[in-house]
């Protein structure tokens, strides 16, 4: 009950992450014209910024004396979220022909997911 608890409090900001990047994806890619790639990618990081001091002081209440021990984790494993992420997110919109924004929420979900694992198993452990 308590990881059911500890993943629908990461879902808020995860949610909030997911925002970000979705807004910045869609601006950068409809606005500025960068490849829709590329601008998920920056998206996924300006989000990974915000969904990291979300997740390490509200969801996993981390004190502040690990604070960096546990950001260089969470870096490393935000890195094989990002491969697995931009991977599906290619794999829906150039392979399955899905329309990028749809593919970038079916691509969040599933990272969500991992992102998840690997924090509370991880990084906050």
């Amino acid at each position: 009950m308590k990881n059911l608890i500890k993943f629908f409090i990461y879902g808020i900001g995860g949610g909030i992450a997911f925002f970000i990047t979705f807004s910045l994806t869609y601006f950068l890619t409809e606005k500025i014209k960068l490849y829709y790639l590329l601008s998920a990618i920056l998206g996924y990081i300006a989000g990974f910024f915000v969904n990291f001091s979300f997740q390490a002081f509200i969801t996993f209440q981390t004190k502040t004396n690990f604070y960096f021990k546990r950001f260089l984790k969470f870096i490393f494993f935000q890195i094989m979220g990002l491969i697995f992420y931009s991977s599906l997110l290619a794999l829906f919109t150039e392979i399955l022909n899905i329309y990028y924004l749809v593919s970038l929420i079916l691509s969040s979900v599933l990272t969500y997911i991992l992102n998840f694992y690997l924090a509370n198993n991880f990084v906050f452990r």
